[in-house]
């Protein structure tokens, strides 16, 4: 079997930085998925600055005549099998300031294991493994599928790949399993999270000398959207259509970034760029922000760039995959977040939940840690998922 603890900190000997390949860690995954007889699939693509990146698509089918059994047939509800989604690459490491070690050293001090990605995602990574490798392949009757993207720290391309371009995924889908996406919770049943829109609005003027009358300063052209969108944003703070009372904080959370090219008090701004960055939320108007700010900017003959908008998770809290997995953990109730995951992305899975050890106040920190127990007791508690969903 598969110990939680020393494959976390294998998994973070590998920096897997979000920037760089995590080429070397999905190989070394996809060798512990074949050891443990998963059919692996490798997706391979080249992200946005052309690093090369890869995406690990496994599935573990039952053995030839242990297929799902008629004694399943009275249950209420059961679902064909369970799959599991992480992803490999994890934050800069800047800044790290960890007594205990390096930022990939996979150190273990006061019952805690730090490192980047220790708690994002590296030990929940460990952790599931480690479930698997407890399944009795004899004992197992349904499939269990296991994705591992990239890039879900900056834009979440790897989970759009699997989705579009993952025979798997399609699958999975078509099938309507069960799906873990195994992000730091503390382990406790997380069925919504906020999602993402990233729009920049950007204005051209000609950078010259102040002194002279040659310049043009792109900021006058910005200023009117400018003023429009601190109109918007204090309606969407306030106006019940935007905002859940499920969530902390219950708003959409618009920021705003001005960048100015050049940036000196005495040469006249050639470019001014405003990136505007929200988090939508279910059940609210979020798509006429996102419709808002496209219109306007094109009404005052801005330069507009988008990207395709990442949806909110909302997983009823009826669902049958929601409250099983409650009554499974002894839990009493499902929770709300406002990060996003790469379930932004898998939208066609109708039972999808986020649960993970770990908490995520722990993650992106210069002294990244998870605990141990909550490491261990992940293992445990993916275990039991798996016994229920896949046996």
């Amino acid at each position: 079997m598969i110990d939680p603890v020393e494959m976390a900190q294998k998994l973070i000997s590998f920096g897997s930085v979000t920037s760089e390949s995590n080429f070397e860690v999905s190989q070394y995954i996809g060798r512990a998925l074949e050891q443990l007889s998963f059919q692996v699939e490798l997706v391979n693509y080249q992200d946005v600055h052309g690093t090369p990146k890869v995406c690990v698509a496994a599935k573990r089918v039952p053995l030839a005549g242990r297929e799902r059994a008629d004694r399943h047939s009275s249950e209420p509800w059961s679902a064909p099998g369970i799959g599991f989604f992480c992803h490999t690459d994890v934050v800069s490491v800047e800044g790290w300031n960890c007594k205990h070690g390096g930022p990939f050293s996979g150190a273990i001090a006061e019952q805690r294991l730090w490192g980047r990605g220790s708690c994002d995602m590296k030990g929940p990574i460990a952790a599931m493994l480690s479930a698997c490798s407890r399944i009795d392949h004899n004992e197992q009757t349904r499939a269990i599928y296991f994705f591992a993207t990239g890039d879900e720290e900056c834009g979440m391309s790897g989970a759009r790949l699997l989705a579009e371009e993952s025979k798997l995924f399609a699958e999975m889908a078509d099938t309507q399993c069960v799906g873990v996406i195994t992000e730091p919770t503390s382990l406790q049943v997380v069925n919504a999270h906020k999602g993402g829109c990233h729009v920049d609005v950007s204005s051209f003027g000609v950078a010259a000398h102040s002194s002279t009358v040659d310049g043009k300063n792109a900021n006058w052209q910005m200023i009117p959207f400018l003023a429009f969108v601190r109109e918007l944003a204090s309606r969407i703070d306030s106006e019940p259509r935007f905002r859940n009372e499920a969530f902390s904080p219950p708003t959409l959370t618009m920021n705003l970034v001005i960048e100015n090219s050049p940036c000196a008090a005495n040469i006249t701004v050639g470019q001014s760029t405003c990136r505007i960055f929200f988090r939508p939320m279910p059940a609210t108007d979020w798509q006429f922000v996102l419709d808002e700010l496209c219109r306007v900017a094109k009404h005052l003959d801005l330069k507009l760039t988008t990207w395709p908008p990442l949806p909110p998770l909302d997983t009823p809290i009826s669902s049958h995959f929601v409250q099983t997995t409650l009554r499974l953990l002894d839990l009493s109730q499902a929770q709300s977040v406002s990060y996003a995951t790469d379930g932004c992305c898998f939208q066609q899975l109708t039972e999808l939940i986020v649960l993970g050890p770990g908490n995520i106040e722990q993650a992106h920190r210069s002294d990244e840690w998870i605990d141990l127990e909550q490491l261990r007791r992940g293992g445990d508690i993916y275990q039991r998922l798996l016994l229920h969903y896949a046996c």
